[in-house]
């Protein structure tokens, strides 16, 4: 299973703390393809960051399960939106709002402001069209939501529109690390994650950052001295804020200490007495000076504490190797990662080996079969012939000139050692599955799909009706009925005919000839299920011993005629009074109509529209039968079908639906000797839903 995990801000860091930004995004889905897993634990970020993150997880070919391991606000619930599922455990938050900016491009003037405002509304509509859109809810509805500041835990997510589910066997993990004293209406416990990370940057340039104005690259390297500023009274951004002269101005980022290195020794040169809010008594919050808060809240996040627990050792004025071991003495001496600051963290479960075996064999995939690469990590290898993705795979190095280091190239990489083998066969069987896959055989329209779990019978049990009701009498006894049964088998067999991809089409990288071969083995797979269907169906014997079409069942014409108006009724007539195993009237009526070559032009006249001139030119048959045209069908006879009650079912193997190529030796003098293998299945599962005219 895919999976990335995006924890942290959006598009950058602001407090040290984990970061995440659309390019470490895109990189990590280059190399993935198929269901994904996206796990979000996120403040928020800068807007445009969240949009286009939001839109690379909406181009991935594959679905997009999205689940908020402890809170999506801001930005990251717009990413959220991209999952085909939404996800949310026991505590999970989403937060929706406005994009907002504290800053203007030039000294702020009127227009200046203006400016600002236009670029807001059209960043705020393309949010609102997103929210809309997943919610299923006006653009306008969706502005008012964001325009309030909405939180949502998951049940409200789900009827809101904004989830499609719930996870009640999971519990949210902390909300990450981030300054939600921005925030007007985050709650007590969401403020108080925020507190731990002193004043760092102001709340004016911290915003301006978010909207993609960051006020401190004007002047790149101006910083205040370390212990220039002390915080203000937790929770009170505000002050923060009025504590800075220059919102350019920002803390020296080596300014706290990590890990358990000792904090910094006060600058000698500045009187603390002096600085404001310097005295301890005037702090709301014991230890909010502690230079550790950042280490042990990134600490609690990564185990997955609650704020209360990191606050308490903030409070007690803990460092981070304190704390891990409080942690530890409490939970039992386990591995500890020592946390990284800054990291930025699009992490992927996943190795270059994998992802580079992987680009391999998408691009040699599409090479074969004539198209575009489905992933970006394809790309690099689109330019290289089969022999140097065969060399690549074994890390083969110098030029490859003759066919004799062609062969030896194969040779060497056909070992068991290599990758080779396995690229080159995954990548025959995606052709091969395309190719098989754009041929549908008929038998899939009038019989019902039911895999099996292993190659033994399948019984098929013919249940009864739900029996009568019947009156309850005046002491309120229910009477019990019983469900009567009938049985019937479907068997399934192991299919196999061996090919060759000669040494020829190898060395001389002929892939047309390769495709030609796949696609002629793709459309023979299919054509063999229909025969091999029509074969054991049409003819098939049920349980009592007879044919599924006989007079014993009611589902025969006593004499075969053309199709006319006269047999179609008899023929429906019989399939609206056969009965279940119970003898209940099934009350069944065709929908289909099959029948060979010989009758189509007369089956499809049979069925075809046409507006009437007169009462007796009705055709009462327009637009209720679906003809449908096999080959396999020799003579002249002619079948009635109901969709609601298919006479036989079909099937594969559990996990293998389709034809599937394995290489039985290694490159040799004749080339890689393969098979192409098929499991496939059949059986007649009822005869009441089905009509037949020899014609």
């Amino acid at each position: 299973m895919n999976e990335i995990c995006l924890s942290g801000s959006v598009g950058a860091s602001f407090w040290d703390e984990e970061s995440f930004t659309a390019t470490s995004v895109r990189e990590q889905l280059a190399g993935l393809s198929g269901p994904l897993t996206v796990r979000i634990n996120s403040g928020g970020g800068i807007a445009t960051e969240g949009q286009a993150i939001y839109t690379a997880l909406k181009n991935h070919a594959g679905e997009v399960t999205v689940v908020i391991d402890g809170i999506a606000a801001s930005a990251a619930s717009l990413i959220a939106m991209a999952g085909d599922r939404i996800v949310m455990p026991v505590g999970a938050i989403m937060m929706i709002h406005d994009p907002a900016s504290m800053w203007t491009v030039g000294r702020g003037t009127e227009q200046d402001h203006l400016d600002a405002a236009k670029g807001l509304a059209v960043c705020a509509n393309a949010y609102a069209a997103v929210y809309a859109a997943r919610a299923g809810i006006s653009v306008e509805a969706a502005r008012e939501i964001m325009q309030a500041e909405t939180y949502f835990d998951g049940a409200a997510a789900v009827e809101a529109g904004f989830a499609t589910e719930t996870d009640e066997g999971a519990e949210a993990a902390a909300a990450a690390l981030f300054d939600y004293r921005l925030y007007p209406k985050a709650s007590a416990a969401l403020r108080a994650v925020g507190s731990g990370l002193g004043a760092g940057r102001s709340a004016a340039a911290i915003m301006a950052r978010m909207t993609g104005a960051d006020p401190s690259k004007s002047e790149k390297g101006k910083t205040m001295k370390k212990n220039k500023m002390t915080p203000g009274p937790a929770g009170d951004p505000a002050e923060e804020m009025e504590q800075i002269d220059d919102p350019e101005m920002e803390l020296d980022p080596e300014g706290e200490p990590d890990g358990d290195e000792p904090p910094p020794e006060d600058d000698p040169e500045e009187d603390p007495e002096g600085e404001p809010g310097s005295d301890p008594e005037e702090d709301d919050e014991p230890g909010q000076d502690n230079p550790h808060a950042a280490g042990i809240l990134r600490f609690a996040a990564s185990r997955r504490l609650g704020a209360d627990i990191a606050m308490s050792w903030i409070r007690r004025g803990l460092t981070t190797a304190q704390a891990i071991s409080d942690y530890t003495s409490n939970n039992g001496n386990e591995t500890m990662t020592k946390p990284r600051p800054g990291l930025s963290r699009a992490q992927i479960l996943r190795d270059e080996r994998t992802t580079m075996r992987q680009g391999m064999t998408e691009a040699l995939t599409a090479q074969i079969a004539g198209r575009d690469p489905a992933s970006g990590a394809a790309r690099g290898y689109m330019d290289m012939s089969i022999v140097e993705i065969a060399a690549a795979s074994i890390g083969h190095r110098g030029r490859i000139r003759s066919a004799g280091d062609k062969i030896n190239v194969f040779m060497d990489a056909s070992h068991a050692t290599s990758d080779f083998p396995a690229i080159f066969q995954n990548a025959l069987n995606k052709v091969l599955l395309e190719r098989y896959s754009a041929f549908q055989p008929t038998y899939r329209a009038i019989a019902r799909k039911r895999n099996f779990r292993d190659f033994r019978p399948m019984p098929l049990v013919r249940t009864g009706d739900f029996p009568t009701l019947l009156p309850v009498g005046e002491t309120g006894e229910i009477k019990w009925g019983t469900f009567g049964e009938s049985g019937e088998t479907a068997v399934i067999a192991a299919y196999g005919r061996g090919l060759t991809i000669s040494r020829q089409m190898l060395i001389n990288d002929d892939l047309g000839a390769i495709d030609e071969l796949l696609s002629s083995y793709g459309e023979t797979v299919a054509h063999f299920e229909e025969q091999l269907f029509y074969a054991g169906a049409l003819g098939a014997k049920m349980s009592d011993g007879k044919a599924i079409f006989h007079a014993d069942h009611g589902n025969l014409a006593a004499a075969g005629t053309d199709i006319t108006d006269e047999a179609l009724s008899d023929g429906r007539a019989a399939m609206r009074r056969q009965k279940s195993v119970d003898g209940i009237t099934r009350n069944l009526a065709p929908t289909i109509l099959l029948v060979g070559p010989e009758r189509e032009t007369e089956a499809e006249r049979r069925v075809a529209t046409i507006t009437p001139t007169s009462a007796d030119a009705v055709n009462p048959f327009s637009g209720r039968l679906k003809p449908v045209v096999t080959s396999e069908i020799q003579d002249g006879a002619w079948y009635l079908l109901s969709e609601r009650a298919p006479c036989w079912v079909y099937g594969f193997l559990d996990g293998a639906e389709a034809p599937r190529v394995r290489t039985e030796e290694p490159f040799g003098t004749q080339g890689f000797s393969m098979t192409v293998e098929h499991d496939f299945g059949l059986g007649a599962a009822d005869f009441v839903g089905g009509y037949k005219n020899a014609g």
